[in-house]
């Protein structure tokens, strides 16, 4: 992440945490377990724990339906997935229970927690700090603007810089082949911001384009959530030794899933265009290409980051427009990267139509790579 999204991490955090008071709550638990231990016979104590640990617990349920997939992946990159965990309440019951002979080892282990939970908010806190006597902001957004950025993990490339610049066009021909079936123009794509780390390109497209690439990206995470089960029947159905017609049948449909929502996403995309009909049946042609790699890339770890901000006054369709692809953006959950891709194999680009899966094949897709330089057409 770039510095001023790790300020925005930064501030995020903190934030929520002072607003749901959950490291009150965790010392609170903190210190009733101290007190049982201390004198376990006296009620007063028990009910102290008893309303600390509820209350922790409605701390931790909120925290789940306000943090985004998004920001929970970048607090986890700075390392804090365990302290910002919605499940940190139930690690502390289950302690609390397993130990209830033994309040000591439970106190002992909330302490522990607790502590260095403190001192990771502490470290937050004197960083952010910092960075705001440099002058280091967050990239807040401008009222009535969107913006999206691509997160590119480094298996995608393999550090190596030719294929990291397969990545950008990629990136670049994917933009420009939605914004001209969008619009009608051609446009060139807009770098607003490059960091490491997670290589991460910010681009700079109007909301309509944002709106549709965010619409695109959220109905295949839905449709991947299918994938996925359909994946573990299979799985489950090789294990027990069954093959032949059960397994193609499953096989087939991950394609068909995919292939349904690569077709409404062109026509979607495509549904007002008002260019020559050469240049509709080009750009269906790349729009097809590009989305397909596009899913294929997001099965072994890229992420795309979607933000908006509605501007109050502002024409009812924009604001309509950016306060649905804020949403989307809210909840957007990427899948992690795949061990055994069915989408995309390493190193490989994907460049023209899905044939139909052979009959009999142990690849989900027969994978066609052919040289990139053909898709500038």
């Amino acid at each position: 992440m770039n510095v001023e999204r790790f300020y925005e991490t930064l501030d995020s955090a903190i934030g929520l945490d002072r607003k749901l008071e959950l490291q009150l709550g965790l010392d609170s638990i903190r210190d009733a377990l101290s007190n049982i231990t201390a004198a376990p016979a006296q009620p007063v104590h028990q009910s102290a724990l008893a309303n600390a640990i509820a209350a922790f617990s409605d701390a931790s349920a909120q925290l789940g339906n306000a943090l985004t997939p998004t920001q929970a992946d970048s607090i986890a990159e700075i390392g804090g997935a365990e302290f910002f965990d919605p499940r940190i309440a139930d690690t502390v019951r289950q302690s609390i229970a397993e130990n209830a002979m033994t309040p000591s080892v439970a106190r002992d282990f909330v302490k522990d927690l607790a502590s260095r939970r403190s001192i990771f908010l502490e470290t937050m806190q004197s960083t952010l700090t910092g960075l705001n006597e440099l002058g280091v902001k967050s990239a807040f957004l401008e009222p009535g603007s969107a913006d999206l950025a691509f997160l590119i993990p480094r298996n995608l490339f393999d550090d190596k810089l030719g294929e990291f610049a397969k990545e950008l066009i990629f990136i670049t021909r994917l933009i420009e082949t939605f914004s001209e079936a969008l619009s009608g123009e051609h446009q060139p794509t807009v770098l607003e911001g490059l960091s490491s780390s997670v290589p991460t390109v910010a681009i700079g497209a109007s909301v309509g384009l944002i709106m549709c690439l965010a619409n695109l990206v959220n109905k295949f995470l839905e449709a991947w959530e299918r994938v996925e089960r359909i994946r573990k029947m299979r799985a489950e159905m090789s294990e027990m030794g069954i093959e032949g017609a059960p397994i193609e049948v499953l096989t087939k449909q991950i394609a068909a899933t995919v292939r349904g929502v690569v077709d409404e996403s062109v026509r979607t995309a495509l549904a007002n265009y008002e260019g020559k009909p050469t240049r509709k049946n080009e750009l269906e042609t790349a729009l097809r290409q590009g989305t397909r790699r596009l899913f294929g890339q997001i099965e072994r770890g890229l992420k795309i980051q979607f933000r908006a901000e509605p501007k109050k006054g502002g024409a009812e369709s924009e604001r309509k427009a950016l306060e649905e692809v804020a949403r989307m953006g809210r909840e957007m959950k990427f899948p992690r990267a795949a061990e055994a891709p069915l989408l995309l194999e390493n190193g490989e680009v994907l460049d023209g139509e899905l044939p139909e899966i052979e009959r009999g094949s142990a690849k989900v897709i027969k994978r066609v790579a052919k040289n990139a330089e053909k898709t500038d057409s």
